[in-house]
């Protein structure tokens, strides 16, 4: 079907002399002139609605997104300094293989297992960190 006889359709006519007029009523007894651009109209209507709805309902959850700690590291303190969220002692030395990236404690068994060609040794968890390095899972300090 083209858009030509589709238009027909909705003026109500096909092009042919003898047809009847169709026409419809509203509630009050006046005659509409165009029902099915109202319904479209109205379904229109409607989609933008749910469409502006959702919509702002997504810029109010992005709103409410935690806030980002930062933790500073105090490079002097000879106690003790917080490293993220953990408490990190300065007076151990720890070691690291220098093909790996992770660093160890002394005590944890996975110092032992870096051979001594690749072993290097820092002052403090602080200083391996700056370096690159991270904390084992299985090792923590004592």
């Amino acid at each position: 079907m083209s858009l030509h006889h589709y238009w027909q359709r909705i003026k109500g006519t096909d092009g042919s002399q003898n047809e009847e007029e169709t026409f419809h009523l509203d509630k009050e007894g006046r005659v509409m002139r165009f029902p099915y651009l109202q319904k479209i109209y109205l379904s229109l209507v409607i989609i933008l609605a749910m469409l502006l709805s959702f919509g702002l309902g997504r810029l109010t959850s992005m709103s409410e997104s935690q806030a980002i700690k930062i933790d500073y590291v105090d490079l002097d303190d000879k106690q003790g300094s917080i490293v993220g969220n953990r408490e990190v002692s300065t007076g151990e030395s720890v070691v690291a293989s220098s093909k790996g990236a992770k660093y160890h404690y002394s005590h944890c068994p996975g110092a032992k297992q870096i051979s001594e060609a690749n072993k290097i040794t820092f002052a403090s968890a602080i200083l391996a960190e700056t370096a690159g390095y991270t904390l084992a899972a299985n090792c923590s300090p004592r």
